[in-house]
């Protein structure tokens, strides 16, 4: 219990200080649970500085004992305020200056976030526009699906581990020919892709696959063809096509969420802009010219 009362302090004196609350007989967040000379504790407090505590730590406060111990630290947090005031250590140059700055970082925050809500969601039109100017960074390359079986040559192999690593990818492909069911003959190959049944997924020219797995894969043209054993850096392997997509544009329907999610940030900039610039225009700035850097 040292250990998490420790850790509680920590959080407890990281978080703002509650104002001291009066109960309210006809409510029961307001109603005290603990007092000291000055103020109370209100249920709604509590649960308040509880909520900030992590999960793991407010777990070991979750009982009667440690509620009673929690709202102990929170009164003695109380007690060493009012003392810090009593004896006008809040009155600080350093002091004031701190409590100036979290203010106008407070402030300025809650100051964009009411500028954001101000900021409107891209209208169709405008949502449209921006899909037309941007066809060609939303563009998709052609792309193969494939299966992979394969027989995996460990660095420093002999000849002869080489030539039956590939006996057995040769087998794979005749196999993969005769019809038998892809997965079957993924579970019997060596690559991490076998758990998936061979699967490699959609990729596309230059998305850093095996410079001639890559190459065996876009010269399949139709569902099911198989390719001969390619030589990859890893060992031998045998693919089958399982999907081809030819370039396209998606349609604006398609890509409707990717596009909100694109401009939401840009129109939410553009309202911080504009504040600034009707702020520097109210506010008659001026930086000299002659300001040594």
């Amino acid at each position: 219990m040292r250990i998490a009362r420790s850790l509680m302090w920590v959080m407890l004196l990281g978080a703002a200080c509650s104002k001291p609350g009066s109960p309210d007989a006809g409510d029961v967040q307001s109603q005290a649970v603990g007092s000291y000379t000055g103020g109370v504790i209100t249920e709604a407090e509590l649960a308040a500085e509880v909520a900030r505590l992590p999960p793991q730590l407010r777990e070991q406060f979750d009982t009667v004992n440690g509620r009673r111990e929690f709202i102990r630290s929170m009164i003695d947090k109380r007690l060493l305020a009012q003392e810090a005031r009593r004896r006008a250590l809040h009155e600080q140059k350093d002091i004031q200056r701190q409590v100036r700055d979290l203010e106008e970082r407070l402030i300025i925050q809650a100051l964009l976030a009411e500028e954001e809500k101000a900021a409107s969601t891209p209208s169709e039109e405008q949502l449209r526009a921006y899909y037309e100017a941007n066809k060609a960074e939303l563009s998709q390359p052609e792309r193969v699906r494939v299966v992979r079986v394969l027989a995996a040559v460990p660095a420093g192999s002999s000849a002869a581990e080489r030539t039956r690593a590939r006996q057995r990818a040769e087998q794979f492909a005749q196999r993969l020919r005769k019809g038998e069911a892809v997965a079957r003959v993924a579970a019997d190959g060596d690559g991490p892709e076998r758990i998936q049944g061979g699967d490699l997924g959609l990729f596309a020219r230059g998305d850093g696959r095996d410079s001639a797995l890559e190459k065996a894969a876009f010269a399949l043209t139709k569902a099911g063809a198989v390719s001969p054993v390619v030589e990859e850096a890893g060992g031998y392997s045998v693919i089958q096509l399982v999907e081809r997509r030819e370039p396209r544009i998606p349609p604006f329907e398609e890509v409707r969420s990717t596009l909100l999610g694109r401009m939401q940030p840009q129109m939410k900039r553009k309202v911080f802009d504009d504040l600034l610039t009707r702020l520097r225009q109210a506010g008659g700035v001026s930086v000299e010219s002659s300001t040594r850097p």
